[in-house]
């Protein structure tokens, strides 16, 4: 959880469903496919609607999606200051997001953070198979050279939770009140500012 995108792109696939006929408001956009894959999106939509939502329409979102993201935006609070953390305590980090490389290099680079990244970004669309399922998570430990046990997984989706419980990994789950966790974020320990992290990985905050 690097950028506020969520907010942003649920707005943009509440409107891109619209179009074809999917009546949803963005929260139900939220409690459906948050944490899934555009491929994944799709098949729900055909297997729950009946709708399937072809090559042109992924290619309209994509677009609408980066128009979106290049207006609207940021990184999440306190997150520039815990990569920097992570740096200078030479603690190996990386990205593992459903989202597709080329996404990932354009958020990251809008908002000043893919410096701290580099080529340290795996996606889930390059797998067989994306969160839910423990894949994405297991490929980034081996290609960090970390061992499932010893990774800390920080996610705000119930499929990134599941996906990192699968994978034997300690999840952190982001949520806006850690007070108030949602029930689907139940599987990790609940955190609402990114200026905690180093604090519950056991590191100095400064």
């Amino acid at each position: 959880m690097l950028v506020d995108s969520e907010k942003v792109q649920n707005a943009v696939m509440a409107d891109m469903l619209g179009r074809r006929g999917i009546r949803m408001t963005e929260a139900e956009v939220v409690r459906e496919f948050i944490g899934l894959t555009v491929p994944a999106v799709m098949e729900r939509v055909r297997a729950s609607h009946g709708i399937d939502l072809d090559a042109i329409w992924m290619a309209e979102m994509h677009e609408a999606t980066e128009i979106a993201f290049r207006r609207d935006l940021k990184p999440v609070d306190g997150v520039r200051e815990l990569l920097e953390i992570l740096e200078r305590e030479r603690v190996p980090f990386c990205v593992g997001s459903n989202g597709t490389i080329p996404k990932m290099h354009m958020s990251l680079g809008l908002t000043g953070l893919l410096p701290h990244l580099k080529d340290r970004l795996f996606s889930g669309e390059d797998m067989a198979r994306g969160k839910p399922f423990p894949d994405l998570f297991l490929h980034a430990a081996k290609a960090m050279g970390v061992a499932p046990a010893d990774c800390v997984v920080i996610e705000d989706s119930a499929a990134g939770l599941t996906a990192a419980q699968a994978a034997g990994m300690e999840a952190l789950a982001y949520v806006a009140n850690p007070a108030h966790q949602p029930a689907e974020l139940s599987g990790g320990h609940p955190f609402g500012d990114m200026r905690q992290v180093p604090g519950l990985l056991g590191l100095s905050p400064s």
